[in-house]
């Protein structure tokens, strides 16, 4: 097995599995994938009992605390084919993508359930709407569902046991990203595999065709060319970083984490002498959940990625997941929890 030296920079255990009685172990990857499945048809007909949620389970949507039902559960009018799982038996968790409509519009969901005693006990939601806009604003690339009706194929394999990294490997992996992007000046890229694709909302936002006569930018590249070119740099703090579901056998890794843009950088040259300017003027942050396919050599091959803009320092509303501290937010003062 191919070990990144940079997994050595994390010196913690991802021990989430010793921390949960027998009866959430017992929930194998059927076991969580029906669950989910269960929880998701409650919602379709917008009526919670129809699902095993526990009696004081918190449900949060967007960072929000909301009722149940309340929010997508009352407005939530059709669910697609399209599923993408994490299942954790060892953590008692699940992470999930799914594609919807809401009142005839399309939108994303992803979704974080704890269970125990196959009783869902932690519910975790960001619904990213799939309009043309993007965070309140015009978006700067089109909004192009590119998920289809499922999965990109390497989500979905199986690794052979021989190729296959520790959850504490797969955080180190995973966190190299973010750590990658804060301030990111193109010197330290993360380890991509050369078919690494990202999408964000359904949208591709690595390796995209660059449009006759058009000026490239940080979409138009790979996810290596973009990260060493220095793009990104105005993501001046990558916070609340959780791992949150982790299926060693398939490389996957769901975490949470915070954005933020601090809105102090407003241009910066990238490594091939252009400039690019931030078009943001005022503090922001991007909420998300994000998924990691880590391939047999420790290299990030597929990204996916439902993400919204909050209010700037909004904290995610859970200090549920093993936690990677952020060093600029430790630098910052910044309370992450």
């Amino acid at each position: 097995m191919t070990r990144p030296a940079s997994l050595t920079l994390i010196a913690f255990a991802l021990a989430a599995g010793q921390l949960h009685a027998a009866d959430s172990a017992r929930c194998d990857r059927a076991c969580l994938e029906g669950l989910a499945e269960s929880y998701l048809a409650a919602m379709l007909a917008h009526d919670p009992t129809k699902a095993p949620i526990a009696p004081g389970t918190r449900y949060t949507e967007n960072g929000v605390e909301l009722p149940l039902p309340d929010g997508l559960w009352r407005t939530l009018g059709s669910l697609e084919s399209y599923r993408l799982f994490v299942s954790d038996p060892q953590a008692g968790s699940i992470g999930f993508f799914v594609k919807a409509q809401e009142n005839g519009a399309p939108l994303l969901v992803s979704t974080r359930l704890k269970i125990s005693g196959r009783r869902i006990v932690e519910i975790e939601s960001l619904a990213a709407r799939l309009t043309g806009t993007i965070g309140g604003g015009p978006s700067s690339q089109p909004r192009v569902d590119q998920l289809g009706n499922a999965p990109r194929p390497q989500f979905t394999a199986t690794l052979p046991r021989e190729q296959r990294h520790t959850r504490a490997q797969l955080a180190a992996i995973a966190n190299g990203y973010f750590t990658g992007i804060e301030n990111n000046t193109g010197d330290k890229p993360p380890a991509f595999a050369a078919d690494c694709l990202r999408l964000e909302n359904g949208s591709q936002t690595t390796g995209r065709p660059l449009a006759p006569g058009a000026t490239p930018n940080s979409a138009n590249f790979s996810c290596i060319e973009a990260f060493a070119l220095g793009y990104y740099r105005e993501d001046t703090r990558l916070r609340n970083r959780r791992v949150l579901a982790v299926d060693e056998e398939r490389g996957l890794i769901y975490m949470g984490v915070a954005f933020d843009h601090d809105a102090t950088v407003r241009s910066y040259q990238l490594k091939d002498g252009r400039t690019n300017t931030v078009r943001n003027t005022a503090p922001w942050t991007w909420m998300i959940h994000e998924i990691f396919e880590v391939n047999g050599e420790g290299k990030i091959s597929q990204v996916e990625a439902v993400l919204l803009s909050v209010p700037y320092g909004m904290r995610p509303g859970w200090s549920t997941g093993e936690h990677i501290t952020d060093p600029q937010a430790a630098h910052d003062h910044f309370k992450e929890y």
